[in-house]
């Protein structure tokens, strides 16, 4: 997804520090290098061990370990052990053993007696509850693939959110290094009379400002990587490293009501609405044919002794004349039109979502591609020919550190309308349906 995005040209990453001896010749605080040497040397070991994830990594990972996803798995085995109760029939045969003790003028004699009766449903009750079951273990399956897509655009926008944090740790190490630079640059000149103690002061307190933002962006990266590895059910303690970059994706030409169908034809949920629909419609036949006779058939078979046997059939109907399953008719109804209107109100917010995605879309690139053009050059390049002239004596100190915010800024933003692209490409993806994750080799054996 953002390693062959695209071929236009990007401004290359910015350079990092490579290592403490590269930190202690570019950085003027001595009592702070040992610190930072140790905290470099910890951040270098803990990139080694962490594994490096592209976006198709953590996707397959969250597939197949996410226990969000693993737990919704309980809905469908819900949904189908419902269905199968519904294809069996509900009532039971029953059966009636019958003792007696007869006394008279003549003796004692015992009756026995054996009797079979079973329920037999209205027409169309057994028709309906299946149907019910049906449409509602098809809403599962459609609410799972849609918590699947949910899940997916989820971690691809952490993935997003992690590239971002990296980038900005990157020009944070740049910013660090640039101002150990400038302060070496102010005592340089300091010495030979061409400025004075306050600009070396300034200088100072800048390298304490790009260190403290060095160390907010170090503990922003762990965060973003930390959410990223936690929705993929991985450690969040070691979470992985994100590979790719940021450059600005290619335009998808399809236009805007082509997404808007594509979406209600892809979308999960509003499938399962559809579904949810069709339940409430085979509920409220279920509920009509309730309120019809039931009938109850039956055998049965006596004995006296002393007598003939007696072998005999029962037939028994109910008579709805007082419990005609009012309520139960009363609350089909009112769910058959919940679920009609809530699945005409789902079908216009995808329209929205799709319509606002598209729209963001649109305006992220064009913020993207106008940012590009008027950051010029490297960031290192730029600070390189600004501190030319502050040593030269071109500019002053506070020229330079202002300009030097400036380009550190721009470079921020860069990364930020980049970063705001993709978000806006993974919601548009999201609203139309189209990313989800990849199906894992247990469920592929499995079907």
């Amino acid at each position: 997804m953002f390693e062959n995005s695209s071929r236009r040209p990007h401004p290359r990453p910015v350079r990092p520090l490579r290592s403490c001896r590269d930190f202690w010749t570019r950085t003027p605080y001595p009592r702070g290098c040992l610190v930072a040497c140790g905290l470099l040397s910890a951040l270098g070991t803990a990139a080694q061990e962490a594994p490096r994830w592209s976006l198709r990594d953590a996707l397959a990972h969250a597939a197949s370990h996410s226990p969000a996803l693993q737990a919704r798995q309980a809905d469908r085995a819900s949904a189908s052990g419902r269905l199968t109760g519904a294809r069996i029939i509900a009532e039971n045969p029953t059966i009636s053993v019958e003792l007696a003790n007869r006394r008279g003028p003549s003796g004692s004699t015992t009756d026995r007696g054996l009797s079979v009766t079973q329920a037999i449903p209205s027409i169309g009750l057994r028709r309906s509850r299946i149907d019910e079951a049906k449409a509602g273990l098809r809403a599962a399956e459609a609410t799972w693939q849609h918590d699947r897509h949910t899940l997916a655009t989820r971690v691809a926008s952490a993935f997003v959110d992690a590239l971002r944090s990296r980038e900005h740790l990157s020009i944070a190490r740049l910013e660090a290094d640039i101002a150990g630079d400038t302060l070496v640059l102010a005592e340089r000149r300091l010495a030979r009379g061409a400025t004075t103690q306050i600009e070396v002061n300034l200088a100072r307190a800048g390298v304490g400002q790009a260190e403290r933002s060095l160390q907010q962006a170090r503990a922003a990266y762990f965060s973003t990587r930390s959410t990223l590895a936690r929705l993929a059910g991985a450690d969040p303690t070691q979470p992985p490293e994100p590979g790719g970059d940021l450059r600005l994706a290619e335009d998808d030409p399809t236009p805007l009501q082509a997404l808007v169908r594509e979406a209600r034809r892809r979308r999960g949920d509003l499938e399962a609405a559809a579904n949810h629909e069709q339940a409430a419609e085979a509920a409220m036949r279920l509920a009509l044919a309730e309120r019809r006779p039931t009938f109850e058939v039956g055998g049965f078979f006596q004995r006296e002794d002393g007598a003939d046997d007696i072998l005999g059939a029962t037939l028994s109907v109910s008579v709805p004349i007082f419990d005609r399953n009012q309520a139960g008719i009363a609350r089909g109804r009112a769910m058959r039109s919940r679920r009609s209107h809530q699945h005409e109100a789902l079908t216009l917010r995808i329209a929205q979502e799709v319509a606002t995605a598209f729209h963001d879309l649109a305006a992220a690139r064009t913020a993207a591609v106008t940012l590009r053009e008027q950051v010029l050059g490297t960031l290192e390049e730029n600070v390189d020919l600004l501190q030319r002239a502050y040593d030269a004596g071109r500019i002053r100190a506070t020229e330079l550190m202002t300009l030097r915010r400036e380009l550190i800024a721009g470079r921020r933003a860069y990364v930020d309308v980049l970063a705001d692209a993709w978000q806006a490409r993974i919601a548009l993806d999201h609203a139309t349906g189209r990313l989800s994750l990849p199906t894992p080799r247990s469920e592929e054996s499995s079907s």
